[in-house]
């Protein structure tokens, strides 16, 4: 297995492997019909809206991980044959200092400009991948003479959000010189109507995770947007199938334009090739489609190559402290200043525990954390920071795992189980890149070891002794942790689906966990967990847990809240009030008064029956369900304010969803 794409040919005297040695093997994808090795293009230029250019400018391009060769066709024999645009080739050469092609872009390139063919192409991370698919797309929108307003000509899916941000990067730079095309991306995390917005007003490139996508397809002025599309290109394939996007991409395919109708070219870049990649292939391209593959046949893979040790501990509360242990251990090594580590976790919440830890010993270097529920404007900051980085800690889920390029990171420590025998590869594969040594930490407790002895029996760990010291600090650190209920429930969940490997049933995973809760995070008591979480863990009736009735629940659209307060215009009291909820309280944005002595969100300035004076109104107004007051507010009592609901409740679109309602008691939001 190998690791995530992203890469960049820049003109610098640095030695690469013969391109023999990579030996390119282009074959028909039906027939195995070998096509001659041929030379490719790499970077192009463009231009992208404000708003886009302002995100994007957090982000650097991640560097090369392999080196550039010297005995690979140039950018310009590309230019001297007519398949590149000069802007273009400019662009490559002059501005982004581009010169000889990567091996995978000698591959892929000619064939991709001079044939459009459709192609499945095979290559390791950080080896140009990216360049390879940008360049014959951007061709194609130049030679098309695409403008914005004719909708989206590149599509490009990849399974996380960074990656399509490193993608639009790299696009961003090839269309330097070509401000006319807009770049474009539809990720999670960010907010849905301004991606809308930025598509429907002119998108040539979209980036796109699935998911995100899909829903925006609902939109029938977003389907339109790819009335013209001419390329579609799935970055780690891989990836995106074993993170379960096939019925995605299947749904997505159905929404776009007949391909037949519209010649379009498609692209899948992949580190492996498995089946259900050759199935999702049949799916976006053409019957005829090229294999190329620029992995050679028995080259060593990161996992073989790389040391990896192996602590094994006794219990799972000393696994905080072998790993400040052997993290001290490997910087004393390499140096503190060098000192660059990821620290893989398997939940969130475990990496926010660890990064805590961690980020208590004022001898290691700066230490951050990233996961999925890091906001997305965070995760930007802390990527790039880590990226440009000498040195420091990285704790994270395996959302970095694939897909990321990180420089120079030096090791890589995997606490608790990965997920399977592929995360653990393509975790390890973040350090011993462009050519640089790398070290693997992999630490287990004593029940998980089958794991390393038979999942991972090809390799050869070099067994390690637990440096168990920090343990009375370790545990004084995190007695004083406040989430230890966060942990010890992500803790059981994550557990629960690995009893087979373990040997467990449900009565030891919570002996074990009750245990680790105690004297591993430090808890004077066994968390207590709601009887809904238990339920959905399948612990129901498990004997140790706490369980407790769950927390009422929060009307939909309901709990108002904050506001209210502050004066009006003149009396009144103004604010966003209220309380919510289906009942009695009062919501959103209902409460304070208006202009004069009328209450209501948006004021008595819109109350209905006695406007600037008495009304109650904004959109507030209604008590639930109960007390009076009719969904749009007492019996659309008012509307937008004013007179009273079926019975006590005042007007608005108030109560009942308790959404936007709202009403003020004693100029306070209820």
């Amino acid at each position: 297995m190998s690791s995530p794409p992203n890469p960049r040919a820049r003109k610098q005297p640095r030695r690469g492997r013969h391109s023999s040695q990579l030996a390119s093997s282009i074959g028909n994808a039906r027939g195995g019909r070998k096509v001659q090795n041929t030379s490719p293009i790499q970077n192009a230029s463009f231009s992208t809206s404000a708003s886009f250019a302002e995100e994007m400018s957090a982000v650097s391009a991640p560097p090369l991980s392999t080196a550039v060769p010297l005995d690979t066709p140039r950018f310009a024999d590309l230019g001297a044959e007519n398949l590149l645009n000069p802007i273009l080739l400019k662009t490559i050469t002059e501005d982004l200092k581009f010169d000889h092609m990567m091996p995978v872009q000698a591959a892929t390139l000619r064939p991709l400009l001079s044939e459009r063919v459709d192609c499945l192409a095979q290559a390791k991370t950080g080896t140009g991948k990216t360049i390879a698919f940008l360049i014959p797309a951007i061709q194609t929108l130049i030679n098309k003479q695409r403008r914005p307003q004719d909708g989206i000509s590149l599509l490009v899916m990849t399974p996380t959000r960074e990656l399509a941000q490193q993608i639009a990067k790299e696009a961003s730079q090839l269309l330097k010189n070509l401000p006319n095309y807009k770049v474009g991306f539809a990720i999670g995390g960010t907010n849905k109507t301004t991606e809308e917005k930025n598509i429907l007003n002119g998108c040539n490139i979209l980036i796109a995770t699935p998911g995100r996508l899909f829903d925006h397809l609902s939109d029938e002025g977003i389907t339109n947007a790819f009335r013209n599309l001419d390329t579609i290109v799935l970055d780690e394939a891989d990836r995106l199938l074993d993170m379960g996007f096939m019925n995605a991409i299947r749904d997505i395919i159905k929404c776009l334009p007949d391909k037949q109708k519209t010649k379009r070219q498609g692209m899948l870049f992949s580190a492996t090739i498995a089946p259900h990649v050759e199935k999702v292939a049949h799916l976006v391209l053409s019957k005829d489609y090229k294999f190329i593959s620029t992995i050679p046949e028995g080259e060593v893979n990161t996992h073989a190559r790389v040391p990896q040790h192996l602590i094994t501990v006794p219990n799972f509360s000393d696994v905080a402290s072998a790993m400040v242990g052997s993290i001290r251990a490997e910087m004393k090594l390499e140096g503190k200043d060098s000192f660059k580590a990821i620290v893989f976790a398997p939940t969130a919440a475990l990496v926010d525990f660890y990064a805590q830890i961690l980020s208590q010993f004022k001898d290691l270097p700066p230490v951050t954390a990233l996961h999925s529920r890091v906001s997305q404007g965070k995760r930007t900051v802390v990527t790039e920071e880590y990226r440009v980085a000498k040195n420091g800690i990285l704790v994270a889920t395996d959302v970095i795992a694939r897909g990321m390029d990180f420089p120079s990171v030096t090791n890589v420590f995997q606490v608790g189980l990965p997920a399977d025998k592929e995360s653990y590869i393509h975790r390890l594969g973040r350090t011993a890149r462009a050519g640089k040594e790398g070290r693997g930490v992999f630490i287990l407790t004593e029940v998980e070891s089958p794991f390393s002895t038979w999942t991972l029996k090809e390799i050869e760990f070099v067994k390690t002794e637990a440096d168990l010291s920090s343990a009375p600090q370790v545990l004084k650190i995190a007695s004083r942790m406040e989430n230890h209920s966060k942990t010890y429930q992500a803790w059981l969940g994550y557990y629960k689906n690995h009893l087979k490997l373990m040997q467990w049933d449900n009565v030891e995973l919570v002996r074990q966990g009750n245990i680790f809760a105690r004297d591993g995070l430090g808890a004077p008591e066994t968390p207590s967990l709601y009887r809904g979480i238990v339920g959905k863990m399948g612990l129901k009736g498990t004997e140790g847990l706490i369980v407790i009735p769950d927390p009422p629940r929060v009307p939909r659209g309901g709990g108002g809240g904050g506001g209210g307060g502050g004066e009006g215009r003149s009396v009144g009291s103004g604010g966003r009030g209220g309380g919510g909820g289906r009942s009695i309280g009062s919501g959103g944005r209902g409460g304070g008064e208006g202009r004069s002595i009328g209450s209501g969100g948006r004021g008595g300035a819109r109350g209905g029956h006695e406007e600037r004076s008495v009304g109650i109104g904004g959109r507030g107004g209604g008590e639930g369900r109960s007390a009076g007051g009719g969904e749009r507010g007492g019996a659309r009592g008012g509307a937008r304010g004013g007179g009273e609901g079926r019975n006590a409740g005042s007007g608005g679109r108030g109560g009942a969803r308790g959404g936007r309602g709202g009403f003020n008691i004693n100029r306070s939001a209820w």
